[in-house]
């Protein structure tokens, strides 16, 4: 299956960085696009993390409980709560009649920026992420195509907004912490199986075909063109109020290597 351009752009991106400076960059930080993080070491030591953003992008997520009249932050988000998250859902509440009805459509919320950039400067701080690399190119990059900067400076190079919308169902790609309660459902049917993780997705192989698609109640297979080869994909029945947050790649950018040196004295 064909990479998407966020995944090109990741694994470039990852690979310029080695090319550029004396240290190694991997790529650890996750299955999906709101997630993955380059992970930078210096011998064997961890020194900090790298946002990878291809052009305009999910900057993240709040998922919201719609409960007595009011919203509040439920614990399906991927993401703790924080001051910001606090002040945003305060304002939702305020003006609760123009969201409470909302189906699937997206609605504009319209706060003041400087809550948006600090609740992603929070949820990056939380995961020790400290730069960030974007562009509007996903492939043959250089370093005139590359924005590379500390998170706590994104204000000055993108535009950000956040919609309020509820999550339509559907299914998703199983994310690797599910992987060990799948295996327990599958057990449950057939122990004659493997599962290998290929371009950010897991794969089931088995010796013979399912001849249910359902794996328990939260997971499901999908068929590849190999024979007796599915996808993992896990059921996806949220259908929360949630809050989702748009960064978008102004012109511009600039690559601050010489101040990444600086910083960890490569």
């Amino acid at each position: 299956m064909a990479l998407q351009k966020w995944e090109i752009f990741q694994d470039e991106a990852r690979d310029f960085l080695n090319n550029y400076f004396n240290a190694s960059f991997s790529m650890e930080g996750g299955f999906d696009a709101t997630t993955s993080h380059i992970t930078v070491r210096n011998i064997h030591q961890v020194i900090t993390n790298i946002e990878a953003k291809f052009g305009s992008t999910q900057a993240g997520q709040i998922v919201l409980l719609n409960e007595g009249g009011k919203f509040s932050f439920c614990d399906k988000s991927k993401n703790d709560s924080n001051s910001y998250t606090k002040e945003i859902i305060k304002y939702l509440n305020s003006n609760y009649s123009s969201f409470e009805g909302i189906n699937t459509a997206n609605i504009h919320v319209d706060i003041e920026q400087n809550t948006l950039f600090n609740w992603v400067k929070t949820i990056y701080e939380d995961k020790n992420v400290e730069w960030i690399i974007s562009s509007h190119k996903f492939n043959n990059l250089t370093q005139n195509d590359l924005l590379f900067v500390p998170i706590n400076e994104i204000e000055n190079y993108f535009d950000i907004s956040i919609v309020f919308r509820r999550k339509k169902t559907g299914n998703t790609q199983i994310p690797g912490k599910d992987i060990i309660d799948f295996k327990s459902e599958l057990d449950l049917i057939s122990k004659d199986y493997k599962i290998k993780k290929m371009n950010n997705k897991y794969l089931l192989t088995t010796k013979s075909r399912l001849s249910n698609f359902d794996i328990g109640n939260k997971y499901l297979v999908s068929m590849t063109n190999v024979d007796c080869q599915y996808y993992i994909k896990k059921k996806d029945i949220n259908t929360n109020p949630n809050i989702m947050f748009q960064l978008n790649l102004k012109d511009n950018i600039e690559f601050k290597g010489e101040l990444f040196k600086d910083n960890y004295n490569l």
